[in-house]
């Protein structure tokens, strides 16, 4: 019993610190605080953007080259274009004489005729990639990973007749859009500074700790699991608390909503409720992982605040060099870090890696995780026998 006694006893220095009480009080309010300001911002809506679209292919036409239009291949793509209009006409009909009156526009008589007119519409948009684009400027190009999202979305709609919801101030709609926000540097600070008291009392007074006969291992375990069920409970705490509070101002929105993520060097639609799972168990992964390395580098170091600032210039160093012009692609790894990033592809692009996926992400967290226990596992062992060695 005494590894339970030693947990027992880090978990109740954990709920008398004060410090970590109130950071956990700062997460909890950072959702309702930031919704105050997303909920003023401007929000195209499907109309708006499909109106846009339509503005776009009327410049399209004016600025086409008239030399293009002659030719044999300029006529096919004239008619491609032709149709990629009347398609995108069909849609903004579609969602005009359709819908509800509480903003939905559910399933209906023109329901999958609006996805399957967005479908013909992409797959001719990649059409004119494969053409290479010809005559039509760059402006007026939807890029392929667009095609593929876009694509994404109407596959899930028709596959779970989810409506497209007008008002993207729900709960459903906000909670991803703040935890990709929490995600990266944010998230790394506040598990840092929660983690920051783990090793101040053992310093304090090391004449307590003495009291306790178990290995080096299990204290690491009992401080570490301690300060990570702390840190996933503020967590989750601050997503249920934020998305109360959301709800009682705008709804909860339907759950099922799609969010897109990136798998496969492609783009798949996954609802809500799978989102805020993924990012949970990255979060996890993340934090049990920066504890691990700030239990490490402060037993090296031996100040917590010189290891908080390491473990964040290791962790800003890709940017940081990228800054500077230096190549840093094989830092990728650390990006992992910002699982948001990862999740709606802006890493993979950036590192020009097509399997840099969160499936990717969760492989490489579970290696370094272990690794980081590996090491703190075989200096114990080196220290061990070192002491053992002088004994003689």
């Amino acid at each position: 019993m005494t590894f339970w006694n030693y947990v027992v006893f880090e978990a109740k220095l954990l709920l008398s610190n004060k410090k970590n009480w109130m950071l956990g009080l700062l997460l909890i309010l950072f959702f309702p605080l930031y919704f105050s300001h997303y909920s003023q911002l401007d929000i195209v809506g499907i109309n708006e953007k499909k109106n846009e679209e339509a503005e776009k292919f009327i410049e399209l036409f004016d600025t086409f080259p008239g030399s293009v239009w002659i030719t044999d291949e300029g006529k096919e793509i004239r008619a491609i274009l032709k149709e990629q209009i009347t398609l995108m006409n069909w849609q903004r009909l579609y969602l005009k004489t359709d819908g509800n009156t509480d903003g939905y526009f559910g399933a209906g008589a023109n329901f999958e005729k609006y996805f399957d007119a967005g479908l013909q519409l992409n797959e001719l948009r990649l059409d004119m990639h494969r053409r290479g684009n010809k005559g039509i400027q760059r402006d007026h190009i939807m890029p392929v990973t667009e095609i593929q999202k876009e694509n994404a979305l109407y596959r899930y709609h028709m596959e779970h007749e989810v409506p497209l919801v007008q008002d993207p101030f729900k709960a459903n709609n906000y909670i991803p859009v703040a935890l990709n926000l929490l995600s990266g540097t944010l998230f790394c600070m506040f598990v840092l500074l929660m983690g920051s008291s783990m090793l101040i009392h053992d310093q304090q007074h090391p004449s307590v700790l003495h009291g306790f006969p178990i290995s080096f291992m299990q204290k690491a375990i009992s401080k570490v699991g301690v300060h990570f069920v702390q840190v996933m409970f503020f967590l989750c705490a601050s997503i249920g608390i934020g998305s109360f509070y959301v709800a009682q101002k705008k709804g909860w929105g339907d759950l099922r909503t799609p969010v897109l993520i990136y798998q496969d060097a492609d783009f798949i639609a996954v609802s809500t409720l799978r989102y805020l799972f993924y990012m949970l168990v990255a979060f996890a992964l993340i934090a049990l992982l920066l504890l691990l390395t700030f239990l490490f580098l402060t037993l090296i170091a031996k100040n917590l605040y010189a290891s908080i600032i390491i473990i964040l210039l290791i962790i800003l160093s890709p940017q940081l060099l990228l800054a500077a012009g230096v190549e840093s692609n094989w830092l990728y790894p650390l990006k992992l870090i910002d699982i948001g990033a990862v999740l709606s592809g802006d890493a993979a692009k950036e590192y020009g890696i097509e399997n840099l996926d969160f499936k990717h992400a969760y492989s490489w967290l579970v290696i370094l995780n272990l690794l980081v226990i590996f090491i703190l596992y075989g200096r114990n062992k080196l220290i061990y026998r070192k002491k053992m060695h002088l004994s003689y």
